[in-house]
């Protein structure tokens, strides 16, 4: 495992004249990228031992080259590209800042140094980067993600896509989130090409312009991103021969529009938590599916499952656990690890909290979370239920229920007519209230999404609070004017 992880960071191929990044119209050559890398090296080498090393950089390539020179320095490299928060970066305790520049006039700088470092065994010699979890099942957490961890995720088969010549996949990964590893370091291991794809706020509509030119034959997307790109823009994955979906569950609907678009390109689904480096179930969709939901499918080769009775819930309905060498070292915190995945036997393992059932095919289908339920006055309400049902409404594309403070709200995501028909949001309020009349119901034609890709939850609730007190105010001042007359 060593020698593969050293042949990764210092390989001959770092000498090739080929391009192996392509980022905002300029393309990279492999010895590109390892001059960036080795300035960031040199860095780090001059300001002493430091375990861990943040490389901030806006250009994917900063922090792919960032992460590089720091793996060959020794430390424990955390990308950022200006998103991590304070309380994110205190979790590491980093060493070291460095600011790099991979644009015409590329350039390293330090950006922060610790005043008072924290012992370089703080952290097991074999972890070198780190995930953080989205936080939307609590406060955003740090994961220790080890060499093995990523060398199992790059050897894996069942990510494999036969491609007859050089692999080049589509970037859309951002450097924090765990789907950065699948998007550029397992393309780049393998000796494959990585071309970053605009935001899809930026310029959605170079995509097709990319896939054709570089032959993009992979891409990974969130499903919230999907299911707006299959929506609003379909031609600008038409091309591209296997399209990925992970990050949230991939909806029926999204399924079947992009089926009606003409997409009949390979789709396949992941699953696996950010615990897990990446994931750890896949499902590839045949032509026709004709489900109640997309299934997360079977273990990846290497993982391995338990499917554990929950102390509440249905019959069927089982709680997932994954073990194996994807499974991360365990939670960082203030510099040090805080809890390590292993079961009683030491084995890495992981309580996902994610609950499934078996379907007909022996395959998993997600079922909610242990910690789904919401109570709404007094009642418990099983919300992956309540979504499940509301996405097989017509015309209805996905449902979120979003539970904060005094507000319980389902958000619907369809299309403007809908929206604006009287009698479809009946129907869904029909199906909302059946479950509780205390839950409030928005329908909106987009979800705003975060960097990474997943649904902005906060954002969401935001706008409801907004309308809410409007339409208040709207009603107290209809109120008001009645009474005068």
């Amino acid at each position: 495992m060593t020698d593969t992880w050293h042949d990764l960071l210092h390989g001959p191929q770092w000498s090739g004249a080929d391009t192996v990044w392509v980022e905002d119209g300029t393309e990279y050559s492999w010895a590109d990228v390892d001059r960036l890398a080795a300035a960031v090296e040199a860095a780090v080498r001059a300001e002493g031992p430091a375990r861990v090393v943040v490389v901030r950089s806006r250009d994917r390539l900063g922090c792919f080259a960032g992460q590089l020179g720091a793996w060959r320095a020794g430390s424990v490299a955390v990308a950022d590209d200006h998103t991590l928060t304070e309380p994110d970066l205190d979790r590491v305790r980093p060493d070291l800042v460095l600011t790099v520049s991979a644009g015409p006039h590329p350039s390293v700088e330090p950006a922060g140094r610790a005043d008072d470092r924290l012992p370089p065994e703080r952290l097991p010699e074999e972890v070198v980067a780190v995930n953080y979890t989205s936080g939307s099942t609590g406060t955003r957490k740090a994961v220790a993600v080890t060499r093995g961890n990523l060398l199992a995720l790059f050897g894996c088969r069942d990510l494999d896509v036969p491609e007859p010549g050089r692999l080049t996949a589509g970037g859309f990964a951002t450097p924090t989130y765990d789907g950065w590893w699948f998007d550029t370091w397992r393309t780049v291991a393998a000796g494959g090409r990585v071309v970053c794809l605009p935001h899809v706020n930026d310029d959605i509509f170079a995509w097709p312009g990319l896939t054709r030119t570089y032959g993009i034959g992979r891409l990974l997307l969130p499903a919230a991103v999907l299911a707006t790109v299959v929506e609003v823009l379909p031609e600008a994955v038409a091309d591209v021969p296997r399209l990925f979906s992970g990050g949230e569950q991939f909806r029926m609907s999204t399924y079947r529009q992009a089926r009606e678009a003409g997409l009949r390109r390979q789709f396949v689904n992941l699953y696996g938590p950010t615990e897990a480096t990446f994931a750890t179930h896949h499902y590839r969709l045949p032509e026709d599916l004709d489900a109640p939901a997309v299934p997360i499918g079977r273990p990846l080769d290497g993982c391995r499952q338990l499917l554990r009775p929950p102390r509440d819930g249905a019959p069927d309905v089982r709680e997932l656990v994954v073990s194996g060498p994807f499974v991360c070292l365990g939670y960082i915190d203030r510099g040090v690890m805080a809890r390590r995945f292993r079961d009683a036997d030491g084995v890495p393992s992981y309580d996902t909290g994610d609950l499934v059932r078996v379907d007909g095919d022996g395959d998993l289908v997600f079922a909610g979370r242990l910690d789904g339920g919401v109570k709404v006055n007094g009642m418990r309400v099983d919300t992956a239920d309540l979504e499940q049902r509301v996405t097989a409404l017509p015309r209805v594309r996905d449902c979120r229920v979003v539970q904060h403070e005094r507000h319980t709200v389902a958000f619907v995501r369809t299309d403007r007519p809908t929206i604006e028909d009287p009698a479809a949001r009946t129907r869904i309020e029909t199906v909302v209230q059946g479950f509780s009349p205390a839950i409030g119901v928005r329908l909106v034609d987009r979800y705003p999404v975060r960097a990474g890709g997943k649904v902005d939850v906060p954002t969401l609730m935001d706008h409801y609070r907004t309308t809410d007190k409007a339409e208040t105010t709207d009603r107290a001042e209809t109120t008001d004017r009645a009474e005068e007359t």
